[in-house]
């Protein structure tokens, strides 16, 4: 699709999208609404713990095939528990041809044999509530792959009872392809059917055919794709190319319809969120309006992290997001995806210290993808080997400094390890009491145990191109966090903030505990501190502008 076509479309795909999708679809099974002591399970699961992303062929392979999988996952249970994340996020698990790994799904309620089979899904889900954890799954409700029955079907002849499953369209006048629409990975996002004469959408791959959403029986099959995962004690989804899921202008609204499925998926709360790869002012359109469509669409403002970036550029990230986030509403942070290279590629391996603190002490949600927590940077994948532009980034987690970073004992992994391994690597990090692992974990042990961290209110009270700070604050409480993202060090003041503080955490691990003076505040390159202030007379945090020209914010 073009950009211009897709620019102009937005108002009524946000609009399709509502009505066909999240309330026909998923909507109407995974809240609540209508029970007003739901308002107290709405401070949630997720707003209290670090989403932790894995991508599930790259985390931990049990049985030496060089491939990550369920048991793999399980069997790392305990790294969790003693991290403190309680959420964890699988990239698809579902039965693939694995020509877009996994995103070309053959069979929705089933396992790829490459991660196991359904009893390891339900041990897995069973070992993480034992923990109280929480399970979220991708939910891919744009496409299929091509060797889907649904798709085998439906391409079998004009007149299959699947056909209008999927969207097809004859030739142009010309006999060319119906219109210039572009693929995501380049290319026209049609292919010729030669056994029936038409043409076939898909907005990624040829093989991964675009679901026609407006079709009823499609829908209702989605609906029970859900049903049978939320059966299983899912607790929520990430639904895929959100964007995507509508393709043509002249679609019309479908009515709202809603289902007698309400109630059956109260407690516990199951989330929802949404990936929407657009403009900032049409990503906020997805949280909705009165009732949530998402619980939150992924905040990916810092993906365009580099070398050059400076603290002003942060807060400009910061401030945009913020300030367009429709009030009442959460917020979320990410650092990177397995669609990105590694932040710790991007700005620098010295740099992850400072962004993890960023990412651990901004209001709302943190969402951590695997390795960002010790350091990790992409691998080295050899062009004749390479699978997939993105396989950097999606190379095997490194647990320790033996073979294969201790992510398979069989001879090969799947993807290369990066060669950093021997010196980023968990085992040793945990050894270690300085470590971007120790960092990491001592973050989240304040973000758990301080309502400075769990509640929103933010407020930005010095940035240039080296410094950023902020205040986190809450009745009784008060946090100051400084960083310095130059490529030098820095001694100076704080023109708002006088008086002392005691440091909570230090990105370099060597100063906790300590009093620091805030008219003469010394930090090294890429250090971050995190301190305690003294409490002052509490005042309900809202927007407003401030006398520094920083705004103070709250949902």
């Amino acid at each position: 699709m073009v950009a211009e076509d897709l620019g102009a479309m937005w108002p009524m795909i946000v609009a399709i999208l509502a009505a066909i999708i999240l309330n026909a679809v998923i909507f109407t099974l995974l809240k609540g609404y209508k029970a007003r002591k739901e308002q107290n399970e709405r401070k949630k699961w997720w707003k209290e713990s670090v989403i932790y992303h894995i991508y599930p062929r790259s985390f931990q392979d049990s049985s030496g095939d060089g491939n990550g999988d369920l048991r793999g996952i399980m069997n790392r249970l305990d790294y969790f528990e003693y991290m403190g994340i309680k959420i964890l996020y699988l990239s698809p698990i579902f039965k693939s041809p694995m020509v877009d790994n996994g995103y070309d799904i053959s069979d929705f309620t089933d396992i790829d044999p490459l991660f196991g089979d359904l009893n390891d899904f339900d041990e897995l889900l069973k070992a993480m509530h034992v923990r109280d954890m929480k399970l979220v799954l991708d939910f891919v409700p744009n496409h299929t792959s091509d060797e889907h029955p649904w798709f085998l079907e439906s391409r079998a002849s004009r007149e299959s009872p699947k056909r209008d499953w999927y969207v097809w369209n004859d030739p142009s006048p010309g006999g060319g392809v119906p219109n210039n629409w572009v693929s995501v990975f380049g290319g026209s996002a049609w292919s010729y059917d030669t056994r029936t004469g038409q043409y076939y959408l898909h907005q990624f791959c040829p093989e991964q055919p675009d679901l026609n959403l407006r079709n009823a029986e499609v829908r209702q099959a989605l609906k029970e794709v859900l049903m049978f995962w939320l059966d299983k004690g899912v607790d929520g989804f990430r639904v895929d190319a959100v964007p995507h899921l509508v393709e043509d202008s002249k679609f019309l609204d479908e009515p709202t319809k809603p289902e007698t499925l309400l109630n059956q998926y109260k407690a516990p709360y199951r989330i929802l969120i949404g990936e929407i790869m657009a403009d900032l002012p049409d990503v906020m359109k997805y949280y909705g309006g009165r009732y949530s469509e998402f619980d939150f669409p992924f905040n990916f403002g810092f993906l365009g992290l580099s070398k050059s970036t400076t603290a002003q550029d942060l807060y400009e990230v910061i401030s945009d997001y913020l300030t367009a986030l429709p009030r009442g509403k959460w917020p979320n942070w990410l650092l990177g995806n397995h669609d990105v290279s590694r932040i710790g590629t991007k700005v620098g391996h010295e740099y992850s210290r400072a962004l993890n603190v960023l990412l651990l002490t901004l209001p709302g949600t943190a969402v951590t993808y695997y390795g960002e927590e010790i350091g990790m940077t992409d691998a080295e994948v050899p062009l004749k080997t390479s699978k997939d532009f993105r396989d950097p980034q999606r190379s095997p987690m490194q647990w320790c400094s033996k073979q294969n970073a201790g992510f398979t004992h069989g001879m090969k992994p799947w993807l290369p390890v990066a060669k950093n391994f021997k010196i980023v690597n968990v085992e040793d990090q945990m050894a270690d009491p300085t470590s971007v692992l120790q960092l990491y974990r001592e973050l989240l042990r304040i973000r758990s145990s301080s309502r400075c961290l769990k509640e929103l209110c933010f407020k930005v009270v010095h940035v240039d191109s080296l410094i950023l700070a902020y205040t986190r604050s809450a009745k009784h409480c008060k946090f100051l966090i400084i960083v310095n993202f130059g490529q030098e060090s820095w001694t100076g003041s704080l023109d708002s903030i006088s008086g002392s503080g005691v440091v909570e955490v230090d990105s370099e691990m060597k100063m906790r505990g300590a009093k620091i003076l805030f008219d003469n505040i010394k930090l090294s390159k890429a250090q971050a501190l995190v301190t305690e202030i003294a409490y002052t007379l509490y005042k309900s945090c809202l927007f407003a502008y401030t006398a520094e020209n920083h705004q103070t914010f709250i949902a």
